[in-house]
């Protein structure tokens, strides 16, 4: 009977765990591109951009002091879920600025996407 309930217990819980694992980088930029085909996808790419620049842009600044003079551009991709909220946040490459900015970015509210589980990046340039 134990094993039984140890067997049952495995397979409800396995799921979850998988379902928790972290999306690839190469994966998350294949589901930006795709969003990228649409036209909905092209209309909430503009609207997300300016919404990241009004709104979003306080975890880089805060960051800067500790980021010791790496202020190197890079990519970041976020993983919204239906009403906006980051899920996920990678970046491309990773820098020190980067770094500590994506934990602050990370369960963020942002624009609700046109559906939910929608990868979208933002490329952050630097003046040099």
């Amino acid at each position: 009977m134990q094993r039984i309930l140890i067997l049952v217990l495995a397979l409800t819980v396995l799921p979850i765990v998988a379902a928790d694992k972290p999306t690839s980088l190469s994966d998350a930029r294949d589901a930006v591109d795709a969003n990228m085909r649409t036209s909905e996808g092209k209309k909430f790419d503009e609207q997300f951009g300016a919404d990241f620049i009004q709104k979003h842009l306080g975890p880089f600044h805060d960051c800067k002091a500790s980021a010791g003079g790496d202020m190197r551009d890079f990519w970041i991709l976020l993983k919204l879920d239906k009403e906006g909220v980051a899920r996920e946040v990678l970046l491309y490459p990773t820098t020190k600025l980067g770094s500590c900015a994506s934990g602050r970015l990370l369960n963020d509210k942002f624009l609700p996407p046109p559906k939910p589980d929608y990868w979208v990046s933002v490329f952050l340039k630097f003046s040099h």
